[in-house]
């Protein structure tokens, strides 16, 4: 009997114990409340209006969630070395899961469940239901979208400057600033004189580079502005820093560049095996938020369609690595690319500015800098982002004097930085653009085939594939070919085996149809029951002109 009044007593003092832990989670509750955490209420059946209060919660605890290329993400940070014992903060855009999302819920709101034994809402763990809904809301989420991340004060495209932490609204960038970024006071309207001032300072760190003409510092200083201002500017072109021989220090240029930027050298990447390979990681780069993108090491020619769109389009789709989805997404960042004799491919040499290197010694490698200009960056960073940001509102204050025509889908960099440039007696950078086309190998194979065209059809005439592998195959009495400079070519673009294609030559005649070269253009008439004709006519200047 003694036992049995023992155990239940047993019992007794743990239905008390347990009913002094709910008490104490019930304080617990109560203290949280005092916190101010908001309650959300899960009643079942009600999944979407939990899930509506969750991202209320979200919105009105000014929680860094935002919206960027079909996901939920938020912006974190890393402390990296770069060099000389210094660290420095740098950000990028990280996608949350549903794991990551149920925490931040956990942490701004709190989660309660009513229970009928008890009679009361008890505090339960944000359902993963909740989480995983909410994810799945795209394109309805209330939270705001996100361009980019940074972590140095710009200019906005009214030229107001960007310099408080936070999201922004006006450019949909987040800035998350360095704590051991200084800056200087930056003028609202600087003088000429300020510029000048300016400009001299920018050029400190670039004295020790081999730059062959005026227009390839022109390049390099175009570099430093476009990637300070860059979110002030729809679309800019990507920046090519080139040399003969390896050690000319194209990738340590870039890192100058970078540095100013972003406080560290630039993390670069390769290219891929394939184009399709290389569009996966630079879309990786841009779901991160990456300001500053370097396409390291360019064996010969560079090009591609995704390379066109990140440098001429404000939206661009781009692949995830490991997925079927081509989501869109805003392209904020300056890009670059290094490689020894480094050549602009296609549509590339229109949408590029090319820094030429050339030492004129045997061993570049050993040569030495009098100073180490990343370090004399660090050492007052703020300095020369302020230089670069005076540079441009010296040209708006001074009312923006017109000093070069605009240049296809890059009007905004052109007046912004190309123009400031050269109003401070700079080179054109975009003189370097004429130099790229001279040497873009596919002008020189369409220019050789318009000169051997005219000596061996009748320009104006139009004709056949069929019609144009005959002309190029016909031969002299003793055998030789009677046009062997149009074969020759015909033969590079078409062959098949020790034949001329009809079929590949059309592809490719299509392909390049419209292309206007040294005042020649290729027109297609189409027909496609007797076969596509073309003909070859010259165009005028005024012509060539308006199309520029």
């Amino acid at each position: 009997m003694t036992d049995v009044i023992r155990l239940d007593d047993a019992e007794r003092q743990q239905r008390q114990q347990r009913r002094r832990s709910r008490q104490e989670i019930d304080r617990a509750s109560d203290s949280s409340e005092d916190h101010g955490l908001p309650i959300i209420k899960v009643v079942a059946s009600e999944l979407p209006r939990v899930v509506d209060e969750a991202e209320q919660v979200l919105i009105n605890a000014a929680e860094p969630i935002f919206s960027r290329a079909g996901n939920l993400v938020r912006p974190i940070t890393d402390v990296v070395p770069t060099g000389g014992g210094r660290l420095v903060r740098i950000a990028r855009l990280r996608p949350l899961g549903a794991d990551a999302l149920t925490d931040v819920l956990a942490q701004t709101a709190k989660f309660q469940r009513y229970d009928e034994r008890r009679r009361a809402w008890g505090n339960i763990d944000p359902p993963a239901k909740v989480a995983a809904t909410l994810l799945s809301r795209e394109g309805k989420w209330r939270v705001p979208p996100v361009a980019g991340i940074i972590t140095t004060p710009t200019l906005r495209p009214d030229g107001t400057l960007l310099d408080k932490a936070g999201y922004d609204p006006a450019t949909r960038l987040y800035l998350m600033l360095d704590e051991t970024l200084e800056m200087p006071e930056i003028l609202e309207a600087p003088s000429r004189e300020d510029a000048v001032d300016a400009l001299t300072l920018l050029k400190e760190p670039l004295a020790g580079f081999p730059f062959v003409k005026a227009v390839d510092q022109a390049v390099a200083l175009s570099g430093i502005l476009t990637a300070v201002i860059r979110p002030a500017l729809p679309v800019a072109p990507l920046h090519g820093i080139r040399a003969s021989t390896a050690g000319t220090g194209k990738s340590f240029l870039v890192d100058v560049l970078s540095t100013i930027a972003t406080g560290r050298p630039c993390s670069v990447m390769a290219v891929g095996k394939t184009e399709e390979e290389t569009e996966k990681r630079l879309g990786a780069l841009l779901l991160d938020g990456a300001p500053v993108i370097s396409i390291d090491n360019v064996n010969g020619e560079l090009g591609g369609d995704m390379l066109c769109q990140m440098t001429e389009r404000p939206l661009v789709r781009v692949r995830i690595l490991g997925k079927s989805e081509v989501p869109e997404i805003e392209c904020r960042a300056t890009v670059f690319a290094t490689g020894n004799n480094l050549t602009m491919v296609g549509d590339m040499t229109r949408r590029a500015v090319m820094c030429t290197l050339d030492p004129r010694v045997e061993r570049p490698e050993l040569r030495q800098f009098d100073f180490d200009p990343i370090a004399r960056i660090l050492d007052d960073r703020g300095a020369y982002i302020a230089a670069a940001i005076t540079i441009v509102r010296a040209y708006r204050a001074a009312g923006s004097p017109p000093m070069c025509g605009p240049i296809g889908s890059y009007r905004a960099w052109s007046d912004s930085v190309r123009s400031a440039l050269i109003w401070l007696g700079e080179a054109d950078p975009v003189a370097s653009m004429d130099i790229m086309r001279d040497e873009d190998p596919e002008l020189v194979v369409i220019s050789e085939l318009f000169e051997a065209w005219r000596a061996a059809l009748v320009v104006g005439a139009s004709y056949t594939s069929i019609q144009i592998e005959e002309v190029a195959s016909e031969r002299f009495i003793e055998g030789a070919y009677m046009h062997p400079d149009f074969r020759d070519i015909l033969m590079r673009q078409a062959n098949a085996g020790p034949v001329i294609s009809t079929k590949r030559l059309g592809r490719w005649l299509t392909r390049i149809k419209g292309r206007v070269v040294n005042g020649w253009r290729l027109e297609m008439l189409a027909d496609a029951k007797r076969g596509n004709r073309y003909v070859l006519v010259q165009v005028d200047r005024d012509v060539q002109e308006t199309m520029l």
